[in-house]
């Protein structure tokens, strides 16, 4: 972290999908005394993946990240900061478009946030936060402080705000170019629907831009169409979660929604805000509408809604989640999370053991009209395991007393199994006997039946257990990707820089002395040429193409890391032999070599173009009484050597 009392410029990472919100953002922040440098991204993963370039002294002094952004959004992205040991200790502020304060303030709380603003913000809220959390000077600026966050009310004439001195002519038109991007995509999305083929995505990405554009529009003072902004933000998500919604009647309103928000996207900046006061009334009106039709959808009132102005409660959400099953047996039913996962579509399975057919055609009768379960008998105890890893079940009923193995013992081999001792498990038994419930508990099962019991009862108790063992599944997916994440770059999948440099560590630590550790970094020639020449997507591609071939030339020979850009470190462990006849930094300049070939014989076919890529390679060998800094440093003076040398080289040395 930057120490406050040095004379270096204050660091802040800026993190929002809105190029006019980030814009807007650096215009208050530039006016910092003693200089801030901002770093911008524009989602949670680019923002990862820029952090974990850097050492602890590189650390920005603040992080000011948006809630809702596709790819990660920020409520995930701080999650990940803050369970990580070296970045949970940067301040983290995040803005938000929900105005709600008891949402917002459990919010900051459940996410262990230093502070936040609700957009739109002005300068003086975003620059006292700065100051509380970065313990810094800022210019006084004439802005009003004495409002709470959430409760700024932007004009809807130019005459009616000293604010719009702020909003400059650049970041109104960056604004409008933005939204006109925008607002094409709400368009094809309404277009799909039209002709019957939006889907959830269809409409959460409607959804999403429609919410952009509510955050941009009010920071720029277009509060009315902001206000549009948002009630297209509410349908869009409002029929990703119910997808009946839609109606033929519907488009109307949704289109001329549109249509007038591309009307402001395509007028010049100057003549925006007089635009903005000539559609006031009708986008009241349109509000209103787009208002009702969601309403509607919460009370089942499906008759055509009629062109009339009323207040009506509206809600507002800072993340879109992914739809799930509640799980429930006839019914489903929608939920949001900030971290929801699609749930397995197979739904609950349920594996019943019993000797008995009769208790198997039984149980069957009971779940036979349950449409998202699907049941399976085991007769055999001897093929219970065999059988579980086979259909991997949400939850497993099985009798206490079979001929061939004991209930039990077979309660002992699924609890002994990894992959199978989480799922639930329901003995079931002629007997209430308090001693034999009190062993199979002990032994790890988690419910206990005398059967057989109603089919209400059995349902009930197969519908809790299995949702606790999928969202256990859940849990344990999201804190995989977390901890992935937290290892890894987003883009290419290699190891982020921090990770890969720990684990040169330990390999210098540990390496015996029998073998060499050959130390390599790797910088792809002319990369600046491939984003300024084909754009930012052909580079993503770019960087993906190279790291895929070097994965697979490197197999398990060595581990690969990017070190920040274009730029990405290997490091090798070599065994010698008394009969080797190469000598270790010749060896791995061989195979270094071989690599470099294989990156320039397999150029990226992007679009109706092929982009040949080089690379240069500056290799060392690091010796036991050198710190690792000093063999990277060595290797990067080969780098440049390389570089110097005509590029497309690997240059190693001693």
């Amino acid at each position: 972290m930057t120490n406050t009392d040095s004379p270096l410029p204050l660091t802040i990472l800026l993190v929002d999908d809105s190029g006019t919100i980030r814009h807007y953002a650096r215009s208050i922040l530039e006016k910092i005394k003693g200089g801030c440098a901002v770093v911008e991204c524009e989602n949670g993963a680019h923002a990862l993946q820029w952090l974990s370039s850097l050492v602890s002294e590189e650390f920005p002094d603040l992080i000011i990240m948006d809630r809702n952004m596709p790819q990660m959004s920020g409520d995930e992205c701080i999650r990940i900061l803050k369970m990580d040991n070296d970045w949970q200790n940067i301040p983290v502020l995040f803005l938000t478009a929900q105005s709600d304060y008891d949402h917002v303030y459990a919010a900051k709380n459940a996410l262990g946030v230093d502070g936040y603003i609700c957009k739109p913000f002005e300068p003086g809220e975003l620059l006292a936060q700065v100051h509380r959390l970065a313990g810094i000077t800022v210019d006084e600026l004439e802005a009003s402080q004495d409002r709470k966050p959430g409760m700024k009310e932007l004009p809807t004439t130019p005459t009616e705000s000293t604010d719009r001195q702020t909003i400059d002519e650049s970041m109104l038109s960056l604004f409008l170019v933005e939204s006109k991007e925008l607002t094409e995509k709400i368009q094809s999305g309404l277009d799909a629907a039209k002709a019957g083929g939006a889907d959830i995505n269809t409409w959460r990405s409607i959804a999403y831009c429609a919410h952009t554009i509510k955050g941009s529009a009010g920071i720029v003072g277009l509060e009315t169409h902001s206000r549009l902004g948002k009630s297209l933000e509410d349908y869009g998500q409002k029929a990703g979660q119910q997808p009946n919604l839609f109606q033929d009647t519907h488009l109307e309103p949704l289109e001329e929604a549109v249509l007038l928000l591309t009307n402001l996207a395509e007028t010049e900046p100057t003549q925006a805000y007089q635009l903005e006061s000539r559609h006031h009334d009708r986008i009241i009106e349109l509000e209103s509408v787009l208002d009702q039709l969601v309403s509607a959808a919460d009370t089942g009132i499906s008759d055509e809604v009629e062109l009339q102005a009323t207040d009506l409660p509206k809600s507002s959400q800072d993340s879109y989640a992914i739809s799930d099953s509640d799980l429930s047996v006839n019914e489903h039913s929608a939920k949001s999370g900030a971290h929801a996962t699609t749930v397995d579509p197979k739904g609950i399975v349920v594996l019943l053991i019993d000797d008995q057919k009769l208790v198997g055609e039984t149980v069957r009768r009971m779940l036979i009209d349950e449409s998202n379960i699907k049941f399976h008998f085991c007769k055999n105890p001897l093929d219970a395991i065999e059988t579980a890893l086979d259909i991997r079940p949400t939850v497993i009923l099985q009798d206490l007393v079979m001929p061939q193995l004991d209930g039990l013992e077979l309660v002992r081999h699924f609890r002994a199994q990894p992959t199978l001792r989480d799922i639930p498990l329901i003995v079931l038994s002629g007997t209430e006997d308090a001693k034999t419930k009190a062993k199979a508990f002990a032994l790890g099962a988690n419910d206990y039946m005398v059967k057989l019991p109603d089919a209400v009862e059995v349902i009930a108790r197969i519908r809790y257990h299995s949702r606790g063992y999928l969202n256990l599944l859940e849990r344990e997916a999201h804190l995989a990707r977390i901890t992935w994440l937290a290892e890894h770059d987003p883009l290419t999948g290699c190891l982020n820089r921090r990770t890969w440099y720990d684990r040169l560590v330990q390999a210098a630590g540990v390496t015996p002395y029998e073998h060499n550790l050959a130390v390599a970094i790797c910088d792809i020639d002319f990369f600046k040429k491939v984003n300024d020449t084909y754009g930012h997507l052909c580079g993503d591609e770019a960087l993906k193409h190279f790291v895929g071939i070097l994965k697979e030339r490197l197999d398990n020979l060595g581990t690969l890391g990017r070190l920040g850009g274009e730029e990405f470190g290997i490091f090798m462990v070599l065994p010698t032999s008394m009969h080797q006849t190469t000598k270790p930094l010749e060896e791995a300049s061989g195979m270094l070599e071989k690599l470099r070939q294989s990156i320039e014989d397999a150029p990226l076919k992007w679009e109706a173009h092929t982009v040949n890529l080089t690379m240069s390679v500056g290799l060392a060998l690091h010796k036991g009484d050198d710190s690792t800094e000093v063999t990277l440093s060595r290797a990067d003076t080969g780098v440049y050597q390389a570089k110097d040398s005509g590029r497309n080289q690997v240059v190693a040395i001693a």
